[in-house]
């Protein structure tokens, strides 16, 4: 058997060929961390300790699909996002912490507040579990197309011991939401990455995330939005707020759709790269 370290070690070195080492050690500390249920201390107080039999096969069970490009979130079916975890595998897209930034401002500004909340294409839950996490006098409403996306949105509510409102509801289709809720906050982070811009994204984005809650043909990069504005608009309740994720080359391009569906303030938010990551709008 070998030590902890070694593997650490032999497992970054055969993730080099992918990744940065910054980003081949993290994924390392990552996938021990979470198929050992370690904590990133207990890792350093052991790293000299000699694996058990048990917990060296724990370890190359999945080690191939690490080095044939899967994120290790899907392999370890665990992802954190704004400090809980979550389930995720190939039917969701894995949390990002950009999108962590829109879920902080949101509870910053209703805390302690009773609120009606709808999250437009929730996938992994993840926006709508924290947000109930934090403001647990609210209701929030997750909405998706996908079934097999409400089922983890689910399981991770149970995960998270919170409960949500779970919708089923294709945005694009020609129908009105299913509701007659009014709501303060409507959410959402649909796909927006045009086909052209595969080409600068990495390998294990493109093979292993699904594809439908990515992208969009380039021909129509809005269609999305158009459809959010149209649904989510007659939804708001006065001084309702519209919260979008969108494409960083298309910040203006999104206010001026806002300002044409009726939303009278329209901010433009930066994310921790001094990126345009949000649209805050409201009327």
């Amino acid at each position: 058997m070998i030590s902890l370290q070694k593997f650490k070690y032999q497992l970054t070195e055969s993730l080099k060929g992918m990744y940065s080492k910054e980003e081949a050690t993290s994924i390392a500390v990552f996938y021990i961390c979470e198929t050992l249920n370690y904590s990133r201390k207990d890792l350093l107080m052991t790293k000299d300790t000699v694996l058990s039999e048990g917990d060296y096969f724990k370890l190359i069970k999945n080690q191939l699909r690490l080095e044939q490009g899967e994120p290790v979130q899907y392999v370890v079916n665990t992802a954190w996002f704004y400090g809980s975890k979550f389930y995720v595998d190939k039917n969701v897209l894995i949390p990002r912490q950009e999108t962590e930034l829109l879920v902080d401002g949101i509870i910053k500004e209703y805390k302690n507040q009773s609120i009606k909340i709808l999250d437009i294409g929730t996938g992994s839950g993840c926006i709508s579990v924290c947000i109930k996490k934090e403001l647990g006098k609210s209701q929030v409403f997750a909405l998706d197309i996908s079934d097999k996306a409400l089922e983890i949105a689910q399981k991770n509510a149970k995960l998270n011991n919170v409960e949500l409102e779970l919708m089923k509801f294709d945005i694009l289709s020609a129908n009105d939401i299913p509701t007659d809720e009014k709501f303060d906050v409507i959410i959402s982070n649909p796909p927006y990455v045009r086909g052209s811009e595969k080409e600068f994204m990495h390998s294990n984005v493109l093979e292993f995330e699904p594809e439908l809650a990515l992208f969009v043909a380039d021909e129509d990069p809005f269609l999305f939005y158009h459809a959010i504005l149209a649904k989510a608009k007659p939804l708001l309740r006065k001084k309702g707020v519209l919260c979008l994720e969108i494409n960083e080359n298309f910040s203006q391009e999104i206010v001026d759709l806002c300002k044409t569906a009726g939303f009278l303030t329209n901010n433009i938010i930066e994310d921790m790269n001094k990126k345009p990551r949000f649209v805050k709008s409201s009327f």
